[in-house]
Order: C-alpha cells, then structure tokens, then sequence
C-alpha cells in the first residue's frame, strides 16, 4: 500500500492512534553491551588471524568479520540517535570506543551527516545519503556500472558523498578525539598483533559497506524498487542480530524508538506498515540492483525544497 504519506504525517496519525507507543522512547541500555561483546569479538578475530594466509584473511573478513562490523556501524548509528545511552557525551564517547576496530576514525562524522540525513531526507547538498549527479550519470543503469558502483561504494558513502554536503561536520574536541583514538587502536594492532591482523580488519570494514549482505542496507534503505515511497524496510534473517535495522520506514517515522523495540512498534501500528513493499533477502536486493534495468542510483525520491 503505497499511500504517499511522509514520515512526520504517518507518525503523527501513529501516535494519535496509538499513544501507548509513546512508551518505547528512551535510551536502551542493553545495547551498549552487545557492542562491547562485538568489539572484542573483532579484536579476538584479528588476533587469532595475526598470521593467517591472505586467503583466508579474505574468507574471514566477508564471512565473518563484515557482519561484526555491520553489528558495530548500527550500534553507532543507535549512539548517533542517543539511543544508548542518557545524553550526547556518553553516546558519542560509547560510539568512539565501538569505532575502534573499523579502521577509519568515521563515528563522530557519521552522528553529523545522519542527522543531517533525517532531518533534510532526500534534498541534494543537504543529505549525504544522495548520490551526486556525476555519479548517478557515470553508473546509469547497466549492469555492469552498477556492479562497479557495488565494488567501490565503501568509498563513495564514506568519502565522496560527504564531501557534497554544505554543511560538513566541525572539528572539535569530539572529532580530534575520534580520529586519534581509531588511529592510535591501528596502530597498536599493527605493532602488537601485525599487518595480517590490522588488513583483516580493514577487509571486514571495507565488506560491511560493500558488495556484501550488510551493505545492502544501503540500497534497501531508499531506493525504490517498486512503488513511489521514499524508504523500504527490510524484514528477514539479520534483523535477529542487527536489533532491526532493517526496519527502516519504522525508524524514519520514530528515530527516537531504539531499534531493539522498533518490532514492537511496528506490532502496535501494523495497520500502517502491513501491505507496503519491502525486501526479505539482502542478496536478492544486490542481485535485482545489478540486474534490473529500470533500477539505478536515480530510483530515488529527490526534493529542491
């Protein structure tokens, strides 16, 4: 059911409806322990991977080691909502501590491009999240530019869609803090553990958010393959492990609901999600980017105003 409504507008009829939801604000302090049991995980990987052939330093970063990072960008992503935690400092320090096996100093920039994202959703120069012109020209809709554009979206998510926006993050203490503290953890692992163990955490990063089950919640998340909504949820598998990140549409409409309750609201509100299109295999969603013609980079809704 494609009813055209927007976010703000179905959370207010939500909420009229269904006050009780209302109960499900609020920080959830159980995910901070999920992501300080994944960052020694990671840690430990690459530990025991310290002097392991490249082969299967390959095989364990896309096998294992890009859904533990997965695991670390969402818990990041709930800290750039202060969803874990009561406050701003304790949520961007905890995320600054998850950051620390991801290789690239990027949780105190990614809380300012997000929120950027939520508040100016789909608005070129405003939301990082939309590809520049340049980008949506050079891939078009060919299988083969897409599977190119799969292979070096790490880059272009983290880099060179920032960089489009006008209003980029500030360097202050948080950031100087983020980059020191991501560049000092590789710089031990290099020195303690190896180039083995600190290649396998950059592979795992570099998967997470590329051609990969996990990074394709990024096409998931606003691109449209069928209907005209401007965001799709996915309901399948990794939801279980990702505290459901994959519900996406439920977390535009309340980016203050942590996602460990985000399937309650949407068993409260069901009414208004049942019957929307939305994905159930993230391979499937890669397969029908690369494949179908009539999606590409511009499958999107994009606003002037």
């Amino acid at each position: 059911m494609d009813d055209g409504r927007s976010h703000r507008e179905r959370r207010l009829a939500i909420l009229c409806e269904h006050p009780e939801v209302r109960q499900l604000f609020g920080p959830c302090l159980g995910t901070a322990l999920l992501g300080s049991v994944v960052v020694l995980a990671q840690l430990g990987l690459a530990a025991m991977l310290a002097s392991a052939p490249w082969w299967l330093l390959l095989g364990a970063a896309y096998g294992l080691g890009a859904f533990l990072t997965y695991e670390l960008n969402v818990v990041i992503h709930e800290c750039a909502h202060n969803s874990v935690f009561r406050g701003t400092p304790a949520n961007k320090a905890f995320g600054i501590l998850l950051n620390l096996p991801c290789v690239l100093p990027s949780a105190v920039a990614f809380r300012h491009y997000h929120l950027l994202h939520h508040r100016f959703l789909g608005r070129p120069g405003l939301d990082a999240d939309v590809p520049s012109r340049w980008e949506i020209a050079l891939v078009g809709h060919s299988r083969v530019g897409k599977l190119l554009w799969l292979v070096a979206q790490p880059f272009t998510y983290a880099v060179i869609n920032p960089l489009a926006v006008r209003r980029r993050v500030h360097v202050d203490g948080w950031l100087i803090a983020n980059c020191t503290a991501v560049i000092g953890a590789c710089a031990a692992v290099a020195y303690w553990l190896g180039p083995e163990a600190l290649l396998y955490l950059a592979l795992s990063v570099y998967f997470a958010v590329g051609p990969h089950p996990s990074g394709a919640h990024i096409l998931q998340e606003h691109l449209i393959f069928e209907g005209h909504e401007e965001t799709s949820s996915y309901y399948g598998p990794m939801n279980a492990f990702s505290i459901n990140h994959g519900l996406h549409v439920e977390h535009h409409d309340f980016p203050n609901v942590p996602g460990p309750r985000l399937a309650r609201l949407r068993a409260m509100a069901l009414r208004h999600y049942a019957g929307r299109f939305h994905h159930s295999s993230r391979l499937a969603t890669l397969w029908r980017f690369v494949m179908d013609p009539k999606i590409g980079l511009d499958s999107r809704v994009v606003r002037t105003s």
